[in-house]
């Protein structure tokens, strides 16, 4: 690898000059991350398992290279011509991940984060693109984990998780399909003195809009669950009860999604149901299922 950073380095002399200080960053493992002159941020994708999910990260980038609060994008190469993986040139962003600080702010200082992140949130999700079914695509996802979850549950479980499957036609209708980040937890919220900006675009896709709100909400109810083993500890659930009221203050648009936590309990099945296939011995994700279910067929005939 030390062969390809130093190739790529050579290609860029008109960003990097002389003198180039090369640090490697030992994070994630699906890129090799370097950064260079602890002001650019160069990630090769390494494993060739994960290209498909690194071009939608570079395809984020160039969908919204007027959005001040993600990292501005200088280069990437998806070609594999000259060098033998595909790499990009980014920002290097200063700060913390949100988890770290977000225990010690003020309401007023996370109010104004969700402001910026609802202003963030809007610029990418002016990008739009052609409708699909999205109920079909979730009921796959669905039937896929239940069917290997199934001897799971007993009997009368499994009738009720059939009952809230029979309710997404109902509820699922989608006609409008914007681009989403689709992975923004606090670890992907970068905060510097007041200031955040977004990282990790590979799980980015066209969806319905609420599906942007599927990993903020389930933080915002479980943030230990996103947070690092560092930044755990510094996780209470009581920092994160207002958050959804400064997106619906901020972004309204967001919130008034038609049967939007129905919705949201729909992701969260398809969620915890592959969550329990790789640990069915933790019954709390059981019960995450069978909550998530009644929210669904409550009140339904």
């Amino acid at each position: 690898m030390n062969d390809v950073i130093n190739k790529i380095v050579s290609a860029h002399t008109n960003l990097f000059r002389d003198n180039t200080n090369i640090e490697k960053i030992n994070v994630g493992f699906t890129n090799t991350i370097f950064t260079i002159n602890d002001k650019y941020i160069i990630k090769v994708c390494s494993n060739l398992n994960n290209e498909n999910k690194f071009v939608k990260e570079i395809n984020f980038y160039n969908s919204n290279k007027n959005n001040k609060l993600i990292p501005k994008l200088y280069y990437s190469d998806i070609t594999k011509k000259d060098i033998p993986y595909m790499y990009e040139i980014t920002e290097k962003v200063s700060g913390v991940s949100l988890f770290n600080v977000w225990h010690k702010l003020d309401e007023s200082q996370r109010e104004d984060i969700i402001k910026q992140l609802c202003i963030a949130m809007k610029q990418f999700h002016s990008n739009t693109s052609k409708e699909y079914d999205w109920c079909l695509k979730t009921k796959d996802l669905f039937m896929k984990a239940y069917n290997k979850a199934k001897h799971l549950f007993n009997e009368n479980e499994q009738l009720l998780l059939e009952k809230a499957y029979s309710s997404f036609d109902k509820y699922l209708e989608s006609d409008k399909f914007v681009l989403v980040h689709n992975d923004l937890h606090f670890d992907n919220i970068i905060y510097d003195d007041g200031n955040i900006k977004l990282i990790d675009f590979e799980r980015s896709l066209y969806a319905p809009i609420d599906f942007e709100l599927d990993i903020i909400y389930r933080m915002i109810r479980k943030p230990w669950k996103f947070a690092s083993e560092e930044t755990e500890k510094y996780t209470r659930l009581e920092d994160y009860q207002n958050i959804m009221s400064y997106i619906e203050k901020y972004y309204p648009e967001l919130m008034h999604v038609d049967n939007l936590y129905k919705r949201l309990a729909i992701y969260d099945i398809v969620y915890y149901l592959k969550q329990y296939i790789e640990y069915p011995h933790i019954n709390e994700l059981k019960e995450d299922i069978l909550s998530s279910v009644n929210i669904v067929i409550e009140n339904d005939n």
